[in-house]
């Protein structure tokens, strides 16, 4: 199976929107303020998720960068 340049991109793209997200409703969480324990202990927990959410996506569009798009315009260029 071929996946072009083009579609890899909007991958990336796709998974960097993921990561922004992410990062957006970490900060949006942070916002919230509560004085019971065990909500707040919740809230953090959520927030942690995000957080480790944006990092793989992250990561994963890290990838997506550096190893398929360069592979795919060599492949392109050798064609």
């Amino acid at each position: 199976m071929t996946i072009d340049s083009l579609y890899l991109r909007l991958m990336s793209y796709r998974v960097q929107d993921i990561c922004i997200n992410a990062e957006h409703l970490a900060t949006a969480i942070e916002a919230i303020k509560t004085k019971d324990d065990v909500s707040q202990g919740v809230l953090v927990a959520i927030k942690a998720v995000l957080l480790a959410n944006s990092e793989q996506a992250g990561l994963v569009n890290e990838m997506l960068c550096n190893y398929a798009l360069p592979y795919q315009a060599e492949v392109s260029s050798h064609e």
